[in-house]
C-alpha cells in the first residue's frame, strides 16, 4: 500500500512539474511571437516614413517637371493631383476584393509564423 501511495505521489508531482513546464513554454511562444510582431510593425512603420517621403518628393518633382514642359506650375500639380484621384478611385473600386483579402492574409500568415 505505501508503494501505490509513493506512485501517486510521484504521479502528482510529475503532472505539476508537466503542467508547469507547458506553461512556462507556451509564456515563451507567445512572448516569442509578440516580439516578432513588434519588431515586424517597427520595420513596416519605419519603411512607410521613409516611401511617403519617398513618393512625395518624387511626385513633387514629376509636378515641377511637367509644369516647366506645360509651362504652367499649377497646370503640373493638377496633372499629379489627377493620377493620385485615379489611384484612389481604383483602390475605393477594388477595395473589397483585391484589398482587404490582401491585407487580410498578410496579417494571418503573420500570426502563424
Amino acid at each position: 500500500m505505501e508503494g501505490l501511495k509513493a506512485n501517486a505521489q510521484d504521479l502528482k508531482t510529475h503532472v505539476g512539474d508537466y503542467v508547469n513546464t507547458y506553461i512556462q513554454l507556451t509564456k515563451a511562444k507567445v512572448t516569442q511571437n509578440a516580439s516578432t510582431a513588434a519588431s515586424g510593425v517597427a520595420i513596416g512603420v519605419t519603411a512607410l516614413v521613409f516611401s511617403l517621403f519617398f513618393m512625395i518628393f518624387l511626385f513633387c518633382g514629376i509636378a515641377l517637371w511637367l509644369g516647366s514642359l506645360l509651362e504652367s506650375r499649377a497646370g503640373g500639380f493638377f496633372i499629379v493631383a489627377g493620377f493620385f484621384l485615379l489611384i484612389l478611385i481604383l483602390l475605393f473600386a477594388l477595395r473589397k476584393k483585391v484589398i482587404v483579402p490582401m491585407i487580410r492574409n498578410m496579417i494571418i500568415s503573420k500570426v502563424y509564423e
